[in-house]
């Protein structure tokens, strides 16, 4: 999820809009590109997509790179998070995406304008997600793909254990269970069946990644994730949480590519459905 797409009374993006941020999002998106974003993909050249939720057009990125004949859109409640996004795809070459600042659950769309919707860890930030997913099936066409990508934030499994870094967890699990949806990717087959959706797969997708000579996968993973819970700290503390606490469970993530028996595995939920 590269933004908030929700009215202007919902809680802020947990991780803001700073120029930082949407790099990061740009970053991630191609840290996950191959291995997540698109395996898969049932599309042709000229159908339409439209990518909710697309923040700083991260996502729409590397879907423009890897089927250069789609026509691309996105909505994005955040006007700064859009204007970005439209600066990426320019230098990319791709200055005709029909990008929009706009509510996701009443997408300035007539019913049937797209072949194929994409979610990118969206639904985890917001509370009530069926409204939305009843629009995006009616600005499907009839048999129209939805491709939604999710985590979990219980899903995270270090060794060597540590209390600080379980205490980390928790926050984040808080959260999400207060501002949105803290087992988004579990729920994503039946939220899709209930929002009037057919042929509905919700596939788990395991990552592990483990100390080893020769090879910076836990690093590289390791860092990735602390890069996005670094800004949500802050938030933590506001909700009550022990900073010093906080840092030192993220601390404890950063070294354990360090340890001889260091390791991280992390669940990710991948939903497919027709309209």
């Amino acid at each position: 999820m590269d933004g908030m797409s929700q009215s202007p009374s919902s809680p802020l993006y947990l991780h803001g809009y700073s120029p930082a941020e949407q790099r990061r999002l740009v970053e991630q998106a191609e840290y996950w590109c191959d291995c997540l974003i698109l395996p898969d993909l049932p599309y042709a050249p000229g159908e339409r997509l439209l990518d909710v939720g697309c923040g700083a057009g991260a996502v729409l990125g590397v879907l423009a790179a890897a089927h250069p004949g789609l026509v691309l859109a996105g909505i994005d409640h955040e006007a700064r998070q859009v204007e970005a996004a439209r600066a990426h795809l320019t230098s990319l070459g791709r200055d005709d995406v029909d990008l929009r600042v706009g509510d996701a659950a009443s997408l300035p769309w007539p019913d049937g304008s797209f072949d194929h919707v994409y979610l990118m860890w969206f639904v985890e930030h917001v509370p009530g997600i069926e409204p939305i997913l009843r629009e995006v099936r009616r600005v499907l066409r009839p048999g129209g793909t939805i491709t939604v990508n999710e985590t979990e934030y219980e899903s995270f499994h270090l060794w060597p254990e540590n209390d600080d870094w379980e205490y980390l967890e928790a926050a984040m699990f808080r959260h999400f269970r207060a501002h949105g949806q803290a087992h988004a990717g579990r729920r994503l087959g039946t939220l899709l069946v209930a929002a009037g959706f057919r042929d509905v797969t919700n596939r788990l997708v395991g990552f592990h990644y483990f100390a080893q000579p020769g090879c910076d996968a836990l690093r590289r993973h390791t860092h990735y994730t602390a890069d996005y819970i670094a800004p949500a700290l802050p938030e933590f503390v506001a909700m009550g949480h022990d900073a010093a606490r906080l840092q030192r469970g993220l601390d404890h993530l950063l070294t354990i590519h360090t340890h001889p028996h260091g390791a991280f595995s992390q669940m990710v939920y991948r939903a497919r459905a027709r309209a």
